[in-house]
């Protein structure tokens, strides 16, 4: 048995007005998110003279990151309104007429929500990562500029066995100021060093200090410090962009990254599930969209003559906010470590479906 049919006239009377209809959704919806982030950047953005190019960069830099996340819920009013409409002109019933199940349909429809997936899940690899890591530079550019402290973020973030904190990062990631190195011992983590510098300055591939500089290193048993003042040169071997990605407010990184996160070549400031969740929720995209689709199935059973007084979109429509909600708190629990993360990314798709199949089946024995 095919999982996706070849029919191409029922393909097209499937595929086509869902696609029109999903592209249409995404659209509004993604206006709308886009001009509720200007009413809040829009002041900032003039008020440091970045004038009207700076709004269509921002506008730019940031407009795939709210696609791809608004995608999954464009599928689902899509489809909703898709099949409605066909539920309403008969042609659904139509349909059932000539044998054909409510399984089927959803193969007909599926070819689409898989295909918005695997664009998604490349959009946001290869594509949203560096829109969002030159936006959160140029935003850290602008403030430095402006002279806006707030703006400007501290980090705490490891490499290697080392912890590092940093009090304030400008001009792109290439100032840090107050920077101080907590050396630890591999074996244990007991910690061996103190080392403070009040301004590193990123110059020729390497990291300066200028200012005051000071070392305070713990001996052996523990008990006793040494105070200098001429600690050794500062040893970070992380680049401006590197450390500048680390304020961003997600993980947003490409598989590249990605690996030398894993495997420890460039600092982080993330536990490791979190980034194991990023990964994962991205390349489960593509079943995402299609448990979404699969959601609104129960549309089909409306009769043509119930109209739009059936209640049933409203329904569907609450269980798709529901699914979104529910895979939202179960991934907190993977974020923070408290469920395997593949049970975090799968179960609220799994739960999804099979409310889906559920609800599909009870609407059959009607």
């Amino acid at each position: 048995m095919r999982v996706l049919p070849s029919n191409p006239t029922l393909l097209q009377v499937f595929l086509k007005p869902l696609l029109t209809k999903i592209l249409l959704c995404c659209g509004v919806l993604t206006a709308l998110l886009e001009i509720l982030a200007l009413l809040d950047d829009a002041s900032t953005i003039l008020d440091r003279h970045l004038g009207i190019s700076g709004l269509f960069r921002y506008i730019g830099l940031h407009l795939p990151t709210l696609i791809v996340e608004i995608m999954p819920l464009s599928v689902m009013i899509g489809g909703l309104f898709t099949l409605l409409q066909m539920a309403l002109s008969s042609e659904i019933a139509v349909l059932r007429a000539a044998g054909l199940s409510t399984l089927n349909m959803f193969r007909y429809l599926l070819p689409i929500p898989l295909l918005l997936g695997v664009i998604c899940m490349a959009v946001q690899l290869w594509v949203i990562p560096p829109c969002e890591q030159e936006l959160n530079r140029w935003w850290n550019e602008g403030a430095t500029q402006a002279n806006a402290t707030d703006d400007l973020h501290s980090l705490w973030f490891r490499l290697g066995t080392d912890i590092i904190h940093v009090e304030t990062i400008s001009h792109g990631g290439r100032n840090l100021s107050k920077v101080i190195f907590y050396r630890r011992q591999a074996e244990n983590g007991n910690l061996t060093a103190a080392q403070y510098y009040e301004n590193l300055v990123h110059e020729g591939g390497h990291w300066v200090n200028h200012g005051i500089a000071r070392q305070l290193t713990v001996s052996n048993e523990q008990t006793q410090v040494q105070l200098s003042s001429e600690p050794p040169p500062p040893t970070l071997t992380a680049s401006p962009q590197e450390i500048i990605n680390m304020t961003l407010q997600g993980v947003y990184y490409t598989p590249h990254q990605f690996w030398k996160i894993f495997s420890g070549k460039v600092p982080s400031n993330l536990p490791r599930s979190n980034y194991l969740m990023a990964l994962y929720a991205t390349l489960m995209l593509p079943v995402q969209m299609a448990v979404m689709l699969l959601i609104t199935l129960p549309i089909t059973y409306i009769p043509p003559r119930a109209g739009l007084r059936n209640p049933l979109p409203v329904y569907v429509m609450a269980a798709g906010l529901g699914v979104v909600i529910l895979q939202g708190m179960i991934s907190a629990l993977g974020n923070s470590g408290s469920l395997p993360i593949l049970i975090a990314i799968s179960s609220g798709q799994i739960v999804a479906a099979l409310f889906g199949l559920a609800w599909i089946l009870r609407m059959e024995e009607k």
